[in-house]
Formats: structure tokens, C-alpha cells, sequence
């Protein structure tokens, strides 16, 4: 009877999602096997066909739970259609879940956002996902902004700050503390994303024309 390879996987993914957060994406894939327990130094070609594979695995395992979410609350947003919060929340909230997730979606915020900023990966477009594209559709659908081109620049340029924002939070080897800004000075999570979620809602919005 084969043996069943899923447990050797999964220690490989964890291991490699700890280490490309706090080190980057290149870190070497000898240094991934180890820390995964493995003697087999080809285990992650054997497992995962190399370094880009590895990666998509990671995503696989992330990306359709945010979708999921993301889906979710756009549904509540086209209760309201003119709202631009509902949106907005649509955009900001999967984030900072993955920043008060667990330790490997903490790992995996990092890897994503290092992802889309690096312009030569081929991973990248794996992200996949058109759940960021439908909520800037129905947002643009209700406000019939004069530009919708602008509009959706806009609105990635703010999701690549949102998640660099929440990104460098999720760096540190705790979580944010509910409390952090009695602590620390920062803001509360319930501050942080109603911050983001003002940002957001003003992106989608057409600019008020000056008189």
C-alpha cells in the first residue's frame, strides 16, 4: 500500500511558510526541508515539482478561505448599494482576519503581500481571485464614478497599502494585543480597521469636484 505523502506535505508547507515569512522568498529550499524534519533533500521537488509549486500550495491553502469571506461580505454589502462602508469592509476585513488569525495565516499575509510586490514572480497572478475585482465592479456599479478606471487604480494601490500595513503587524512573533493602545500607543484592532475601512470607502468613491 502507498504511503500516503499528506503529512510530509504539510510539514513541508508549514515549515515553509514560517520561514519565507521571516526571511523572504528566496530562502533556500535545503533550509525548508530541514526545518521540516525531512533527510530527503528533494523531498519538496518530489512533493511539489520546486519553489513555484511550493508556493501555490501555500496559497491553496489560504487563498479560497479569504475568497470565501470576501464573498461573503460583499453579499451584505449590495443589501445597501449606495453604501460605500459595505464595500469597504468587503475589502479591509479578510485582511485583518489573516492579522488575528492563526500563526500561519500570519505567515501568509507576509508571504502574499511579499508576493504581489515582487514584479518577476509567476505566482503572483495564482492569488488568483477575482474576489478583490467583483467588489470594485458592484462598487462601481453603484456609484458610476466618471472614471472607473480611476477608480479601480485606486482601490489596488489601497489594498497593496492595507496589506503592507497589516503585513508589518503580523512580522512580530505575537499577535496584536485587543488592548495594544493602552500598552504600547497603537491603535485597538477595532480602531485599525475602522481606519482602513474609511480609506477604503474613500477610494472607491468618485473625488467631490471643487467648486
Amino acid at each position: 500500500m502507498p504511503r500516503d505523502a499528506g503529512p510530509t506535505r504539510r510539514l513541508l508547507i508549514d515549515a515553509a511558510e514560517t520561514l519565507l515569512a521571516e526571511k523572504g522568498l528566496d530562502v533556500p529550499l535545503g533550509e525548508i526541508t530541514k526545518a521540516a524534519g525531512q533527510r530527503n533533500t528533494g523531498a519538496i521537488h518530489y512533493h511539489f515539482g520546486g519553489r513555484d509549486g511550493l508556493l501555490r500550495a501555500i496559497l491553496d491553502r489560504h487563498v479560497p478561505a479569504v475568497a470565501a469571506r470576501r464573498a461573503a461580505l460583499l453579499a451584505e454589502a449590495r443589501k445597501t448599494p449606495r453604501d460605500p462602508t459595505g464595500y469597504a469592509r468587503a475589502l479591509a476585513l479578510p485582511v485583518t482576519d489573516l492579522l488575528h488569525g492563526s500563526p500561519t495565516d500570519r505567515a501568509f499575509l507576509q508571504i502574499s503581500v511579499r508576493l504581489i510586490g515582487d514584479p518577476t514572480s509567476a505566482i503572483a497572478t495564482h492569488m488568483g481571485g477575482t474576489d478583490v475585482q467583483e467588489v470594485i465592479d458592484a462598487a462601481t456599479a453603484a456609484f458610476s464614478p466618471p472614471s472607473p478606471a480611476a477608480v479601480q487604480e485606486r482601490v489596488f494601490l489601497t489594498v497593496q497599502m492595507l496589506g503592507q500595513l497589516c503585513a508589518q503587524r503580523a512580522a512580530r512573533k505575537t499577535p496584536p494585543h485587543p488592548d495594544a493602545i493602552v500598552r504600547t500607543g497603537e491603535l485597538t484592532r477595532e480602531e485599525f480597521e475602522s481606519h482602513l475601512i474609511t480609506i477604503c470607502a474613500g477610494a472607491l468613491q468618485p473625488p467631490t469636484e471643487r467648486p
